[in-house]
């Protein structure tokens, strides 16, 4: 379950970040072109919110699955395993 749950993260995340890439650039000619103005101070200001917040999630989650005992360390094994056998893999194509 955790092997599969880092392969679906693995693959979830490498989709993200075209998508953040593409929204970046069409909002970057949008701003050059003129026809937004971006607040880089409120922005910068959200950014720091959502990983305060991230970073609190993470410290409650891995909380609850350490107390599910031998279940919790089954997935986080599996989880975490899969992840830099992920890794080693990327690295290497």
């Amino acid at each position: 379950m955790g092997a599969t749950a880092a392969f679906l993260i693995s693959i979830s995340l490498k989709a993200m970040k075209i998508i953040a890439l593409a929204q970046a650039a069409f909002f970057g000619f949008l701003a050059i072109s003129g026809i937004i103005t971006i607040n880089f101070g409120r922005l910068l200001e959200i950014i720091t919110d959502i990983v305060s917040w991230l970073a609190n999630s993470l410290d409650s989650i891995f909380s609850s699955i350490l107390e599910l005992g031998s279940f919790g360390a089954g997935f986080a094994g599996g989880f975490i395993g899969t992840t830099i056998l992920l890794e080693a893999l990327n690295d290497d194509a």
